[in-house]
């Protein structure tokens, strides 16, 4: 049940906010952005509440003990207005700040519509959504001015918290992991905005999310389909690689559409192994979003493969394409060999037979 609701437009450009009345056939609006933020968006990164006396957080605490203090269906909302208003001012003061620190690379804050909501069932299962949502723009038919407003089929959600609070027997009110979502790499949204912090580093997450990655790929794939394990764990590694902000699922996604084996038997495992992969962040307990931080994987891209007896091939430093420069063949009296592209002048004249 949505208990409180406000609507406000945020405009960077004028330095104002605006307040909304929200109509009766707007719901369905407010109600689909309360899906996603809750039910449907799993690009999200965790973060815990390090200070009470923050605005936002402030904010939420004193709208959550004005219900307290009344019947949950009879709300004074203009009291909760007020602090709806403040968490308001504070995103454009810090989007202000934000659009001052990027304005020089030629990057513009996105304008949007900021969605509060207060849902739940009294003292059980009680979130609040804050949520910055997806202004459009075009021309009015009949005097051609510019006009910003909703599109009416999709409807974007580009930053959001779900903010979990619990209600003990006396009155107390805590906060639980708060579940964090941005569209881009910007920090301001969680940590000028909403001043939280991290639930878990960016650095444990990239480790985490590589390590348990490979490890279900080896224990899926390696005994029967190593070749596919090593150019799908490389595929991994070449991505988490490149620092940037990390979708979990959609990397796995992409990793996986379109994948053709290279050894018989994979294709009918795929599907499963694909949905293990994806349970793997909250089995391994790590973001499905968060900013990659490639230098705790060094040590992840160094591979060692036994020849012979004496002699080692090692894989190390950045080459995740190596499945692409090492080749095997066996020749015409059954002797196996490896056949490597060598780019290094002095290498190849080491072994190169002279004529």
């Amino acid at each position: 049940m949505i208990y409180y609701r406000s609507l406000h437009n945020v405009d960077v450009a004028t330095n104002q906010i605006g307040r909304k009345v929200i109509p009766a056939d707007f719901n369905s609006f407010i109600e689909e952005y309360i899906r996603f933020a809750t039910e449907e968006n799993k690009s999200t990164k965790d973060y815990k509440v390090c200070d009470p006396n923050t605005t936002v957080v402030h904010c939420v605490d004193s709208i959550i003990s004005q219900c307290e203090g009344r019947e949950w269906l009879d709300l004074d909302t203009a009291a909760l207005d007020s602090y709806a208003d403040s968490i308001a001012n504070k995103l454009l003061r810090e989007e202000i700040n934000a659009q001052e620190t990027v304005a020089n690379l030629g990057i513009e804050i996105k304008r949007g519509s900021l969605v509060q909501a207060l849902i739940g069932t009294n003292r059980d299962n009680i979130r609040y959504i804050i949520a910055k949502v997806e202004h459009s723009e075009w021309y009015d038919g009949e005097s051609l001015r510019k006009t910003f407003g909703f599109p009416s089929k999709s409807k974007n959600v580009w930053k959001s918290a779900v903010i979990p609070i619990k209600i003990d027997e006396e009155g107390t009110i805590d906060f639980g992991i708060i579940r964090v979502y941005t569209d881009n790499v910007a920090k301001y949204w969680a940590e000028q905005f909403l001043e939280l912090e991290e639930a878990n580093s960016d650095e444990s997450n990239t480790s985490r999310a590589f390590e348990a990655v490979e490890l279900e790929l080896k224990r899926s794939m390696k005994k029967h389909f190593r070749r596919d394990f090593y150019i799908l764990r490389d595929s991994m590694l070449s991505t988490m690689k490149t620092r940037q902000l990390f979708n979990y699922d959609d990397v796995i996604g992409r990793i996986f559409t379109g994948y053709q084996p290279e050894e018989d038997g994979l294709t009918s495992k795929l599907q499963s192994i694909k949905q293990r992969l994806l349970n793997l962040p909250d089995k391994k307990k790590f973001d499905r979003q968060f900013n990659t931080v490639p230098e705790v994987l060094k040590k992840k891209r160094r591979l060692a493969f036994r020849v012979k007896e004496g002699i080692e091939l090692r894989i190390t430093g950045d080459e995740t394409d190596f499945m692409d420069d090492i080749t095997a063949y066996t020749n015409s009296v059954g002797k196996r060999y490896l056949q490597i592209r060598c780019v290094d002048q002095e290498t190849y004249n080491v072994f190169a037979k002279r004529q």
